[in-house]
């Protein structure tokens, strides 16, 4: 058996609905394809729907569990719906997320507060949920996506990349206080991720492809564009048992851009 099998394990995808395609969707097709047992999570039913059938008629077992992440007791009952539908919950892909544009100083407190709820807070709730799960069975694998811009920046998404910064270091902290359990918690940031027809809130066609030439392929040692496969990959290693060893790292998925960056 290869340690980057998941036969006979359960994993949560939050975000692997959304519209149908995308990383969500990717990550829940690549980690059944791996062999788990997946919980879609997300709150649109009918795109939920579409990706257990696809799982489904790809020989996989999966179920759709229809929650607004960004509320405690919903995600509670997310976890209680997983356990109960599988038997546990062995691993946690925590995908939901959205980025949004605006001058710093034109955002709204709104604006700010709507999106450390998205991407933050969300996080958390289902980090200490599935935790308190896992605890109590002495092991599991936790991996939260963020995105380079925790780590570099992003013009005119500053609280995008705020949020993003603090699920790299909420990753760490996690991973540090629930070693002692079993549970190891990473992170995966991508870099820009070509996603058809899938416009970037803010940008016109051209806009975003301009800037995804900028982020995914010029400047970058690999000149690439950015797949949701390309993530989904990386999240399947921190699933596995071959990650055994890694706690509170963050994998960046970029091309390489930054090798020269890093010690």
């Amino acid at each position: 058996m290869s340690r980057f099998e998941l036969n006979d394990r359960v994993a949560i995808v939050t975000g692997g609905g959304g519209t149908g395609h995308g990383i969500g969707r990717s990550i829940a097709l690549s980690v059944a394809g791996a062999g788990a047992r997946i919980v879609v999570v997300g709150r649109h039913r009918d795109a939920l729907d579409r990706v257990v059938e696809e799982i489904r008629g790809r020989g996989g077992d999966a179920a759709a569990v229809t929650a607004d992440v960004t509320d405690p007791a919903q995600v509670e009952r997310m976890i209680e719906g997983a356990a109960d539908a599988f038997g546990s919950v062995d691993v946690l892909i925590n995908n939901v997320g959205a980025i949004s544009f605006g001058k710093p100083e034109e955002i709204s407190p709104q604006d700010w507060k709507a999106s450390i709820d998205l991407n933050l807070n969300s996080t958390f709730y289902c980090c200490a949920a599935a935790a308190r799960h896992m605890i109590s069975r002495q092991g599991g694998k936790i991996v939260n996506v963020a995105s380079s811009s925790g780590i570099k920046g992003e013009e005119n998404a500053a609280h995008y990349a705020a949020a993003k910064a603090a699920v790299i270091n909420l990753t760490r902290s996690l991973a540090i206080s629930w070693a002692i359990h079993n549970i190891n918690v990473n992170c995966v940031a991508p870099g820009s991720v070509g996603v058809p027809d899938r416009p970037v809130p803010g940008m016109t066609e051209d806009e975003h492809l301009k800037r995804q030439r900028l982020q995914s392929g010029e400047g970058a040692p690999l000149q690439l564009p950015g797949k949701p496969e390309d993530i989904a990959n990386a999240v399947i290693y921190f699933a596995s048992a071959g990650s055994d060893l890694m706690t509170g790292e963050t994998l960046v998925v970029r091309g390489s851009e930054w090798a020269s960056a890093y010690s």
